[in-house]
């Protein structure tokens, strides 16, 4: 049954994704944090009192542990969770939901993320350990979080030391995360997709995990790729050329003007802003890595030579012009080429 935003009217096909939805009519800073106070205390046990009590022990666990309490951090993200928790029992349109997360999201990962640079991954690990995303049949309200400030320290990992300096934990909870999240929860898998940073560590092998998840998740696999070719665009090549010869992934994407998009084609978006610098992958959230980093990227020649004469030998290169650019091997960029 589709649940209908009372706000903008947008369908959704479960309450999670009408809960996490970013409805500009109903995004409001007063909305949440400790002048809801005084609600709570009105409202007493109610679902409303409960979210509002919760918020304000939220704040003061934040504000804690910006004091230099770093112990009240794991409090924090147990809060979270029960505030969370409390938001959807108070409201099932998902709108109180929203309220909740979205200002929250933020300000939790920084400070996981502030956490993670002061301490190690010790603390992270703990935190991964605590809000295991397959114990129960449904994973914690604050996955998408926690993966944000895992997916930030697996790039800092990569860039400021090596590959193998990655534990294998965080990786292993960045993937177990997108096998287990429901295909409809878009903001818990997109925090993920710094997965792709691991790829070629010695002791867990992120090529062979995205190859065995793309049939099935086709739309996270994509933009992880993407995230590992600037990790290593050696490795990554290797991984697009297995997964697009891979005659096994034969799903398909509609199109409107024109047969089905094969899965092994819809691949090849991951290259897009390869050539460009203006197009840097957007998630995790809240963290211009490329910024912090001033990171630089080049594509190889042979890198690039590979990837054209993959497109050639797979012929998918007939709805193409003839002086293409990876800008048109894009999935928005394929719609305008019409035969």
């Amino acid at each position: 049954m589709p649940h209908d935003c009372d706000d903008c009217g947008e369908s959704f096909a479960t309450l999670t994704r009408l809960r996490l939805h970013d409805c500009e009519d109903v995004q409001s800073e007063t909305s949440v944090g400790s002048a809801n106070l005084e609600q709570s205390e009105s409202t007493g046990s109610s679902p409303a009192g409960k979210r509002n009590a919760s918020v304000a022990e939220l704040d003061t666990l934040l504000d804690r542990f910006s004091d230099g309490d770093r112990d009240a951090l794991h409090d924090a993200v147990a809060e979270f969770e029960s505030t969370l928790s409390a938001a959807v029992e108070e409201d099932n349109s998902g709108e109180t939901y929203r309220d909740v997360f979205w200002p929250y999201h933020e300000r939790v990962s920084d400070a996981l993320d502030e956490a993670a640079q002061a301490t190690g991954w010790c603390f992270l690990e703990e935190v991964i350990d605590t809000h295991d995303p397959t114990v129960d049949d449904e994973i914690p309200l604050v996955t998408p979080t926690v993966a944000n400030a895992v997916g930030r320290s697996v790039i800092r990992t990569r860039l400021t030391d090596s590959v193998s300096a990655i534990p294998v934990s965080a990786l292993e909870y960045l993937d177990s995360v997108a096998v287990t999240a429901a295909d409809t929860a878009d903001t818990t898998r997109e925090e993920v997709h710094a997965y792709g940073w691991g790829i070629g560590h010695p002791d867990h092998s992120v090529a062979d995990r995205l190859h065995t998840r793309a049939s099935e998740d086709i739309f996270s696999v994509n933009p992880t790729l993407e995230h590992a070719f600037y990790a290593d665009q050696y490795a990554a090549v290797d991984l697009l050329e297995s997964l697009v010869r891979d005659e096994s992934i034969d799903g398909t994407l509609p199109r409107i003007t024109r047969d089905d998009m094969p899965y092994r084609r819809y691949l090849l978006d991951c290259v897009y802003g390869l050539q460009t610098d203006d197009n840097w992958p957007g998630m995790p959230r809240y963290y211009d890595w490329h910024e912090e980093f001033d990171y630089t990227f080049e594509l190889d020649d042979t890198v690039e030579q590979r990837i054209r004469d993959l497109v050639e030998e797979e012929r998918l290169d007939t709805n193409l012009p003839n002086d293409w650019t990876f800008r048109d091997l894009g999935i928005w960029a394929d719609q305008q080429h019409v035969l």
